[in-house]
C-alpha cells in the first residue's frame, strides 16, 4: 500500500524534509518533483516499502511556488544530491483540478506505477 503523507504546503517544512533524509536517507527510493502547467511544483519523497508493503511518500504539497526556479527546488535539489538520493522530475495534472486532495494521490499512484516509479500492488 502506497501513501501520500502531506508534510505541509510551504518553506517550514523543509526542515522535516531535511531530517528525514539525514536519519533515515537508507530508506529513500527516490525523489519525486511534480510540475504543474501555471501553479506551484509538488514534491514527494518515496521511501522504500516496509513491513507489510507500506510505502511512504512524504510530500510537500503545492508548496515550491516557482517551481524549478525557485529557491526551494533548489534547496531539496542540493539536499538530495547531498544524500545521493535519485531525483525524478515530470509534469502532472495540478492537485487543484481534483474535487478531492485524495483523489490526486490516486491519480498520482497510478501514474507513478505505470511509470515504475513504485512498485505495483502484490
Amino acid at each position: 500500500m502506497q501513501k501520500f503523507i502531506v508534510l505541509g504546503h510551504g518553506y517550514s517544512e523543509i526542515f522535516e524534509l531535511k531530517a528525514l533524509l539525514e536519519y533515515n536517507h537508507a530508506r529513500v527510493d527516490k525523489a519525486i518533483f511534480f510540475h504543474h502547467e501555471d501553479a506551484p511544483s509538488t514534491f514527494s519523497l518515496v521511501m522504500k516499502p516496509v513491513e507489510k508493503d507500506f510505502q511512504a511518500l512524504y510530500t510537500i504539497l503545492r508548496g515550491l511556488r516557482n517551481g524549478p526556479d525557485g529557491k526551494m527546488y533548489e534547496m531539496i535539489h542540493n539536499l538530495c544530491e547531498e544524500y545521493g538520493v535519485e531525483v525524478v522530475e515530470m509534469t502532472s495534472r495540478d492537485p487543484k483540478d481534483f474535487h478531492e486532495t485524495e483523489l490526486f494521490f490516486q491519480y498520482m499512484i497510478g501514474v507513478l506505477r505505470l511509470n515504475h516509479l513504485i512498485p505495483q500492488l502484490k
